[in-house]
């Protein structure tokens, strides 16, 4: 039985709004210029934001307006949680011109926009205005990608029972014919009969796992990431021995709030393509780290980076890394299937989280990506 949930196409109900912040009256004119527009909207609001992150974990909003500074939990935090919950949401973040710089970061984590105070209604109506035509855009548009992954996952499900039947009859072939066979030809052919076929078996689950993200409800905590590359890296220890790497964990690594198959997938697809692209003719290593962020930057993400000195990559490839089976030009001694970094930039997108790389051809590469701190 599938696991991914199936729903009904998005529909343009009702516009639900949650509206967030400590001052009573600035709830109460929101509300009154929501209700005098000629949109429909189901309108909440609350001025305790813990209430607001409990009404985000157990619904589901279209537009969301909170304040950026308020007790306890700040704008950032239900900006936050509202991207984890659905990423689509439009989050509106009003600011105090004292707080400019941090609501203009705030568009790095996720924010539709902000506007500042004291607040101009007109200004405020043309914002929401463009939420609502962005969220409708996003609705047109998650329908006719929702068809396309519907397809997408029916096609390579079904591959997936086809190829079952084709490895097992392959499988019985090489079990009570392999001795039989009098010319090497005849066993070189169903000797990569069975290679190809694991491998295709291994770019199907990866095609698996690539459409599976985002569709799965996935539990989020706090990880200790330290433990967790740890035991990657005891999975990896052959491999790397084998091909003369070594694996620099800078420890201790700081801890996460993520879900585990998402974290596991993002290290392991990095590593392992650190090592497909590795040297042979260099004391080959792969750095596992974090960097700071921006003095100025709010503190809601770690920076991790993966570093390795292999054979680089050509900055003009930079936009095409991240496609479906793109693949470098040379390799050095592995097969690949260019399929890992895309998966890593999805399950990474997913969380609003992004990533970038950093090479030249015959240079180090740093991968650098963000993940959220650990919750307190």
């Amino acid at each position: 039985m599938s696991n991914i949930k199936t729903s009904e196409k998005s529909t343009l109900k009702p516009c639900r709004v949650l509206i967030v912040d400590d001052d009573t009256l600035v709830l109460e004119s929101f509300e009154r210029l929501f209700l005098e527009s000629p949109e429909e909207f189901r309108i909440e609001k609350t001025s305790d934001s813990r209430e607001a992150l409990k009404l985000i974990q157990g619904n589901r909003y279209d537009i969301i307006i909170t304040d950026l500074v308020m007790p306890e939990i700040d704008g950032i935090q239900v900006l936050q949680k509202a991207k984890e919950i659905q990423p689509d949401t439009q989050v509106i973040l009003i600011t105090a011109y004292s707080s400019y710089n941090s609501a203009v970061d705030a568009m790095y984590f996720g924010a539709s926009d902000y506007i500042t105070k004291p607040i101009n209604l007109s200004e405020l109506k043309s914002r929401i205005q463009r939420a609502i035509s962005k969220r409708k855009s996003i609705v047109e548009k998650d329908n006719k990608i929702q068809e396309m992954e519907e397809l997408y996952y029916t096609v390579i499900h079904d591959l997936k029972s086809m190829l079952v039947a084709v490895k097992a009859f392959a499988g019985m072939l090489y079990k009570d014919h392999f001795d039989k066979l009098k010319d090497e030809e005849g066993k070189f052919l169903l000797t990569r009969l069975n290679t190809n076929i694991t491998n295709m078996e291994a770019i199907i689950e990866k095609l698996l796992e690539y459409s599976r993200v985002g569709k799965l409800k996935e539990e989020w905590y706090n990880i200790d990431t330290d433990e967790l590359v740890h035991d990657i890296a005891d999975n990896f220890s052959i491999i790397l021995k084998e091909n003369g790497i070594d694996l620099i964990i800078e420890s201790p690594l700081p801890a996460v709030y993520f879900y585990e198959s998402g974290l596991r997938s993002i290290f392991s697809n990095l590593i392992e393509n650190a090592v497909k692209y590795s040297r042979r003719d260099v004391e080959s290593y792969i750095k596992i780290g974090t960097v700071a962020p921006r003095e100025d930057y709010p503190v809601r993400y770690h920076i991790f980076y993966i570093e390795d000195n292999g054979i680089g990559i050509d900055p003009k490839s930079f936009q095409h890394i991240f496609e479906f089976f793109h693949r470098g030009e040379k390799i050095a001694h592995e097969r690949g299937y260019g399929i890992g970094l895309a998966l890593v930039k999805k399950i990474l997108q997913s969380a609003n989280c992004t990533i970038t790389v950093e090479s030249r051809a015959n240079e180090k590469t740093i991968f650098r990506f963000a993940l959220p701190v650990a919750l307190k």
